[in-house]
């Protein structure tokens, strides 16, 4: 009769003219643990009473085993049968659904450019704008304080002219919204604007039936013992950043206006570079991991194969694998048993 060990499932073929108990013991040849090997015909409730504890002689069939190595008759301790009893390793199969080393290594680097990227873009976006509102603003107070200078010695001469071309010549740089004069008594005596087709369509019209808005230098008026305010708000559907200068002894001030959504542009587009340098280490990234990893995982899964092999007891196929370092050792370690286990097992036939 054939049996088959619970442990190393190698098939033992068992003279059933040497059972003399209707349930007997006995230790496999191959992995040595417990096998049970009752007689044809004993029903299972029959086996579970433990009839038969002694051992008996199994043999596996002609040219494997030599019949003069026989299952040890012995009796045993509940620590070795408690062992038996426990589930076996997962198989390769049964474990198909964890992740590999190459998946792992991917997902680690994977996370690792996520938080960086993250966390730079998150300091980035903290201090750049305010960075470049800084400049924005220094920008503006440049373009004020100039502007106040100029018009000094014509406002105190009363030449309006000349100051309200200088503020046309002013309103012309790039990115000013507008140029306003006030006069001490807080009346406009000069508004220019810039761009106009920036603003929107209603503030345009607006400006066609009634001239420059004279509210908009209204807002951001110079505090009694300063010499400049700063403001930001909203005119015609675009945010503009307000710069007010004192005018000298004259008493009057100077507004300029300057849109800020071309400093949200600028961010945005010195922030364009860093997201395509980012977008390309992840790549390059991900790719030199995957390489690594496959060269890692393929000669492991090979000695893995190698391995479930050996202990089915196929030892005639040589561990031929070059994966160089640790891995390298290691499937010269595993071909080192494999032949001292085959070479055991050619003394055994022998004898």
């Amino acid at each position: 009769m054939i049996v088959q060990c619970k442990e190393c499932q190698k098939m033992l073929e068992v003279d059933e003219t040497q059972l003399t108990k209707d349930l007997m013991r006995g230790a496999c040849p191959n992995c040595k643990a417990i096998i049970e090997v009752a007689k044809p015909g004993i029903e299972a409730d029959e086996r579970e009473t433990g009839q038969g504890e002694t051992s008996t002689r199994t043999k596996e069939p002609a040219g494997n085993i030599p019949n003069s190595d026989p299952m040890e008759n012995r009796e045993e301790p509940a620590s070795s049968v408690g062992r038996e009893k426990e589930n076996p390793p997962a198989t390769r199969n049964q474990r198909s659904g964890t992740l590999t080393i190459g998946k792992k290594l991917l997902f680690l680097f994977l996370a690792f450019i996520l938080i960086t990227g993250g966390g730079l873009s998150f300091l980035y976006m903290t201090y750049v704008p305010s960075m470049m509102q800084d400049q924005i603003s220094l920008r503006t107070y440049s373009i004020a304080q100039s502007f106040s200078g100029a018009i000094l010695q014509p406002l105190l001469t009363k030449n309006y002219l000349l100051v309200n071309q200088t503020a046309v010549n002013n309103a012309k740089l790039p990115h000013v919204a507008y140029v306003s004069v006030l006069n001490s008594r807080g009346i406009v005596i000069a508004g220019i604007l810039g761009n106009k087709t920036l603003f929107d369509s209603d503030f345009r019209a607006n400006i066609e039936n009634s001239g420059f808005p004279k509210q908009i230098s209204s807002r951001n008026r110079i505090p009694t013992g300063s010499e400049k305010s700063v403001l930001n708000f909203i005119v015609g559907g675009q945010k503009i950043h307000d710069v007010a200068v004192a005018i000298g002894e004259t008493g009057g001030e100077v507004h300029v206006g300057v849109f800020t959504a071309d400093v949200e542009k600028a961010v945005q587009k010195s922030l364009m570079p860093l997201l395509a340098l980012l977008a390309a280490i992840v790549l390059g990234g991900s790719l030199c991991f995957y390489l690594v990893a496959r060269s890692i995982s393929l000669p492991i899964r090979k000695l893995t194969q190698a391995a479930e092999k050996i202990s089915i007891g196929e030892m005639d196929h040589p561990i031929e694998i070059k994966g160089g370092g640790e891995i390298q050792d290691l499937a010269d370690s595993l071909e080192r048993m494999r032949f001292s286990i085959n070479t055991a097992m050619d003394r055994l036939m022998q004898q």
